[in-house]
C-alpha cells in the first residue's frame, strides 16, 4: 500500500502538470484558470448539496431504526470527491466529479465494498469492537 501512495503522490501531479500546459495551449491561461476555479466553486456546492442529502437521509435512516449502511460511504465519497474538487488540476477534479454523480459514485461504493471485502478474505481488515 506505501508503494501504490508513493506512486500516486508522484505520478498525480506528473499527470496534473501535463494537463495544466496542454489546456493551457488549447484554450489560454486565462481560460484555464478561470475553469480551474470555476471547477472548484461547483464542486463546493455540490458538496454542500450531496453532503447535506446524506446527513438528512442518515438521521431519516436512524429514525426509523434502520442500520444507515449506504448513507455512510456515499458520505465519505462526497468528502472524498469535495476534497479532490479543492485541489487544483483536471484530474482531481475528474475523480471528484466521479464521486458525486450518483450513478458513478454507486459503481466506486460497489467496487469499495469488492475491495474491503478482499480485504476481510486475507486478514488485512480487522474489524475490533467494543464492548
Amino acid at each position: 500500500m506505501k508503494k501504490i501512495m508513493i506512486a500516486l503522490a508522484v505520478v498525480v501531479p506528473a499527470i496534473e502538470i501535463a494537463l495544466f500546459y496542454l489546456i493551457i495551449q488549447l484554450i489560454g491561461i486565462w481560460a484555464t484558470l478561470f475553469l480551474m476555479l470555476a471547477t472548484s466553486a461547483i464542486g463546493l456546492i455540490l458538496a454542500r448539496k450531496e453532503g447535506l442529502n446524506a446527513i438528512r437521509l442518515f438521521r431519516l435512516q436512524l429514525s426509523k431504526g434502520e442500520p444507515p449502511t449506504g448513507v455512510v460511504l456515499d458520505g465519505i465519497c462526497i468528502f472524498i470527491g469535495g476534497i479532490l474538487l479543492l485541489l487544483p488540476g483536471f484530474l482531481t477534479d475528474l475523480f471528484g466529479f466521479v464521486l458525486f454523480v450518483p450513478f458513478t459514485r454507486t459503481i466506486v461504493k460497489a467496487l469499495v465494498i469488492k475491495w474491503m471485502h478482499h480485504l476481510f478474505k486475507k486478514g488485512q481488515f480487522v474489524v475490533v469492537s467494543r464492548r
